[in-house]
């Protein structure tokens, strides 16, 4: 001890009670000794004023006179004090080191129900951000009962701890408002990191992962505090203010630290799945503060409102943020990649459907899809083949490939989420592949024992669909004898078959059980089953379906209809054996006039024209 000691000594020793503050220690000595004030004890240091005679402001020396003066050892008074420095930005509490702006001293908080159990005022009561008593569940008061007093408490006269400082009411008599219990949880791990108690501090620290082991309970409480305002993100201006008054501490910070607690436990990974969530949400109202929150605790990381500690820990979930760009999709990347509808894969992420995590890009924070989830979209779209693309490598038209999936030949492929059957539907191409080889190995070398190409021998089917999809099951099944000739055009324009005399046996035969309502064809499809060459249909596509786009779908209803209603002179020139100019005068001559140039009323022709079969 040091040889500057007290001038005088107090007559009646009290002992220190364990979690007890060193100004609640002084004020209670002092009452017990019918002090009317705690400076006539604290002067004794000499460099304490009257004005400011808290025991918390001496140094190290002064600890040592006030030790001595109330008959305890230095060490304690150490313990119990938080050795005030001015250039100091961690004071000491029990033990644990705790930033500075944590602890306020000026006032006298307490719990009323805590005070009737014990007369002496607890350390942690000292907290400015915890404002709650971990024994009774009820945040602290600060005011006298009387309410012809009301005054705030303050460390000057000595009625009492359980007195009020002015008019001596009992502070017992005043009303708490308890923490709710579903925040109880979360707030006694929070104190239990600065508890005075050590039991308490293991048990908190067992929830915490081993990023976070070794760091100091202030600090941990310096991190909790820093990502409260992720929470609520008035707590961000609020626990910057010099004076935090007990109203918004109950309301809103409180609260917030609480709701905190799992981002420790989890860190780091908790704080970003939240603030994933709350994006995910969507919306300004739901997720824009906690953004703009989110994204000032991350700017925090070179910033001085938190120590180098809890700096070097934000910078770590920045640079997470950052790299985890490289690691996913947006939502509209992924549309893109895949063909899925924008709108459906936000629902999706919502949904929890899709494997999400918070990205940063810049200055921007995302939500971004895994890519390890995109992997297996992206694998099913490039075996997709649309009809058209599938019409395409057959050489038939789109309708077939959906007689040919109607069959079980090919297989539909699954669609993009969010897109309907009719929009985006596809087959496999793999399944398609796999019958153009058996088509293939079916079909024997070109010679003249097939002379007639099976595009030229459908021409002369009117009046419906070519039966594409039977046709090619019976070469693929071997009922139907047909060879290829060689050359780069799709397969269905190289097969050649023996005679257009096979065209009534039973594969050429519209297809039982199909169901076309609701299927779209191109205009491609609709001049193929008129018996119109493409180049040609250009100038019937007007009277036959009214102004439109050049490139545009219609129903197979219409199509339909239309091929049962007219005739083109090309099916007529086919089945009459004339010359296709000779047409329109042979048909003039049988009485059948044309509807526009090149088309005629199929009833009619058919009726007056001899030998125009119906196919």
């Amino acid at each position: 001890m040091s040889t500057a000691l007290s001038p005088w000594r107090v007559t009646r020793v009290l002992p220190i009670i364990a979690g007890e503050s060193l100004d609640g220690y002084v004020a209670r000595v002092a009452a017990a000794h019918h002090m009317p004030r705690m400076a006539q004890i604290t002067e004794v240091t000499g460099d304490i004023q009257s004005d400011r005679p808290h025991a918390s402001f001496c140094d190290d020396t002064g600890l040592e006179i006030l030790a001595d003066c109330l008959g305890i050892s230095p060490e304690t008074t150490r313990l119990h004090s938080p050795l005030w420095s001015p250039d100091a930005r961690m004071l000491n509490l029990f033990g644990t080191a705790v930033p500075r702006e944590f602890l306020q001293f000026s006032y006298r908080r307490f719990s009323p129900k805590a005070l009737s159990m014990s007369g002496h005022h607890r350390g942690l009561w000292q907290v400015r951000q915890l404002p709650i008593c971990t024994e009774t569940w009820e945040y602290l008061e600060e005011r006298c009962p009387n309410l012809n007093c009301r005054r705030r408490q303050v460390w000057r006269r000595t009625a009492g701890i359980d007195l009020c400082d002015y008019c001596a009411e009992p502070l017992t008599r005043a009303s708490a408002v308890p923490v709710p219990e579903n925040m109880r949880d979360g707030l006694a791990m929070l104190v239990g990191l600065i508890h005075h108690d050590p039991d308490k501090g293991r048990v908190a620290r067992r929830h915490l992962p081993p990023e976070l082991s070794d760091l100091g309970g202030g600090h941990l409480l310096e991190l909790a505090c820093a990502l409260a305002p992720v929470v609520d993100q008035r707590v961000g201006s609020l626990l910057h203010h010099r004076s935090l008054c007990l109203d918004n501490a109950r309301d809103i910070v409180v609260p917030a630290l609480a709701a905190a607690w799992p981002f420790l436990t989890g860190w780091p990974g908790a704080v970003e799945t939240h603030v994933a969530d709350k994006l995910n949400l969507g919306g300004r109202e739901k997720g824009g503060s906690t953004r703009k929150a989110f994204y000032e605790v991350l700017s925090d990381r070179n910033g001085l409102r938190v120590s180098p500690t809890v700096q070097k820990l934000i910078s770590h979930i920045f640079e997470r943020c950052q790299a985890a760009r490289s690691r996913g999709v947006t939502i509209l990347e992924m549309a893109k990649l895949i063909g899925a509808d924008r709108r459906t894969l936000f629902e999706m992420r919502k949904a929890g459907k899709l494997p999400s995590f918070l990205a940063l890009d810049g200055i921007r924070l995302q939500v971004l899809v895994d890519r390890e989830a995109v992997a297996p979209m992206l694998t099913r779209k490039k075996t997709r083949l649309r009809l058209v693309h599938a019409a395409e490598i057959l050489g038939t038209p789109t309708y077939a490939i959906r007689e040919l999936a109607h069959l079980g030949l090919v297989t539909v492929a699954s669609v993009p989420p969010g897109r309907g059957d009719s929009f985006q539907l596809a087959v496999s191409r793999d399944s398609l592949e796999a019958f153009r080889d058996k088509l293939s190995r079916r079909l024997s070398p070109s010679n003249d024992g097939c002379p007639v190409r099976l595009t030229e021998a459908m021409r002369g089917i009117g009046g419906h669909p070519k039966p594409w999809a039977r046709v090619l099951q019976a070469i693929a099944e071997g009922d139907l004898a047909a060879s290829a000739v060689d050359g780069d055009a799709p397969l269905a324009d190289r097969i050649t078959i023996r005679s257009e005399a096979i065209l009534s046996l039973e594969c050429f035969q519209p297809t039982e059980g199909m169901d076309w309502s609701g299927c779209m064809v191109t205009k491609s499809d609709l001049a193929e089953i008129m018996n119109i060459s493409p180049p040609h249909f250009s100038r019937h596509s007007e009277f036959l379906l009214g102004p439109g786009p050049a490139f545009r779908e219609i129903t197979m209803d219409t199509a339909h209809e239309l091929a049962r209603r007219y005739i083109s002179t090309s099916e007529m020139s086919r089945k009459l054996r004339l010359y296709r100019r000779a047409v329109g005068n042979f048909a003039r001559i049988h009485g059948v006039k044309p509807q526009a140039s090149g088309l005629f009323i199929r009833t009619e022709a058919e009726q007056l024209i001899p030998g125009l079969l119906v196919s």
